[in-house]
């Protein structure tokens, strides 16, 4: 964990879209982020009352349990181009399509406890990755949705894309 002591991402390691993300995210050592965002998360979602997970907050909008959903299968593909990209791969990584992929779910099928779970397995498998990377590893840059992206931001935009998702859950949905 030490390795990402004094790391916070500058602006030219990724693109304007997620400079949102990138600055809600304290300058701290971001594995000891990712940890207490896990505990608060996982909590929340465990203490959702069960009409609570089937609330949208507006027509067209995702429920709470398939918001849940968004955030464990966002995090796990920027896991991954973290991953990829510290491994040295060369090849552009594809973007990923949101509202195409929330057309194919079953979140609101699933109990909120196995929402839960998984999201925890992401996470922690998340926290893993990062935690074991040097400091050449979490430098490396790739392409990813068409735009050039460090390893270093990528976990600062994992933690503030959740960040962000749980703070519309606190304010629209609970």
């Amino acid at each position: 964990m030490k390795v990402w002591e004094d790391e916070y991402p500058e602006s030219s390691e990724y693109i304007r879209f997620y400079t949102g993300y990138v600055e809600l995210i304290e300058k701290d050592n971001i594995i000891n982020t990712l940890n207490s965002q896990m505990h608060e998360v996982y909590t929340l979602i465990n203490s959702v009352p069960g009409d609570k997970a089937y609330y949208a907050y507006a027509d067209g909008k995702w429920t709470f349990k398939e918001v849940i959903g968004h955030m464990i299968e966002t995090e796990r593909v920027f896991a991954f181009r973290a991953f990829a990209i510290s491994r040295g791969e060369t090849q552009p990584l594809p973007g990923m399509d949101q509202e195409a992929y929330m057309k194919d779910n079953n979140y609101n099928k699933r109990s909120t406890s196995n929402l839960a779970n998984e999201y925890l397995a992401v996470r922690v498998a998340t926290i893993h990755l990062l935690s074991n990377m040097t400091k050449e590893m979490i430098a490396k840059k790739g392409t990813a949705s068409g735009a050039e992206v460090t390893v270093r931001a990528l976990a600062f935009i994992i933690a503030g894309h959740e960040l962000h998702h749980l703070n519309l859950l606190k304010e629209k949905y609970l």
